[in-house]
């Protein structure tokens, strides 16, 4: 976890009597999650224990306050107590955020803000962006992996287009759709055929009905002239 610049505390001249004791040794920022020198109780932030530790590959670190090799361990609740009153500005300020928060509530704010700025997930693209337009940023970046839709094989978006037109897969495709569209053509042939036999079919079947019931008027009427 990054530490807090001192620059970041809005109220710095309430709190600054109350902090300076408990800023990290090394760089005289606000640490978070800190560890305290077992010995004179000095501070050290995640950042500067982990140059030190790599520093002194062993469990002690030299504290600088001490001048000596400490263990350095987390923190007591009296350290935490000293930093509650701080009104924190958010890192990506200079980006847009205009989030003030408490100590507590500082690093998951800053996990996900949409004003920190992220470096692009395409392979070979060096461009960072703000978290909120990473959409935007991808929509035209060259470097988005794309699959082809002749060959499914995979290619940068600047790739793509010199692929596609030399793609074998393209001609497959090509092929098939002709099979496609003559296969379709045959048998829309037999469907018209079909619906023109219907048709038809119909028709003889209305004029058989007419002629049975003229039939059948001309037999009434010989009924009735034979009364």
């Amino acid at each position: 976890m990054n530490p807090i610049d001192t620059r970041q505390i809005l109220n710095w001249d309430q709190v600054k009597v109350h902090l300076q004791p408990n800023l990290c040794i090394e760089c005289q920022l606000v640490p978070q999650q800190p560890l305290q020198c077992y010995r004179c109780q000095k501070l050290l932030c995640q950042t500067c224990h982990g140059d030190l530790k790599q520093k002194s590959r062993g469990p002690k670190i030299f504290c600088q306050k001490c001048k000596a090799l400490n263990y350095f361990n987390p923190a007591n609740n009296a350290i935490y107590q000293s930093y509650r009153d701080m009104v924190i500005g958010c890192v990506n300020r200079r980006y847009g955020c205009k989030v003030t928060l408490d100590y507590k509530k500082y690093q998951k704010h800053v996990e996900e803000c949409d004003f920190q700025r992220i470096p692009c997930p395409s392979p070979g693209c060096f461009v960072t962006t703000l978290k909120r337009a990473k959409g935007d940023h991808l929509s035209v970046c060259e470097y988005v992996i794309e699959t082809c839709q002749y060959c499914n094989k995979q290619f940068n978006r600047k790739s793509m287009t010199y692929h596609q037109e030399k793609c074998n897969g393209k001609d497959a495709q090509q092929i098939d759709l002709a099979s496609l569209k003559s296969d379709f053509l045959r048998l829309r042939s037999k469907l018209d055929a079909a619906i023109s036999q219907f048709e038809q079919s119909t028709e003889i079947t209305m004029l058989e009905q007419k002629v049975i019931k003229q039939q059948l008027e001309i037999q009434q009427l010989k009924n009735n002239i034979n009364q």
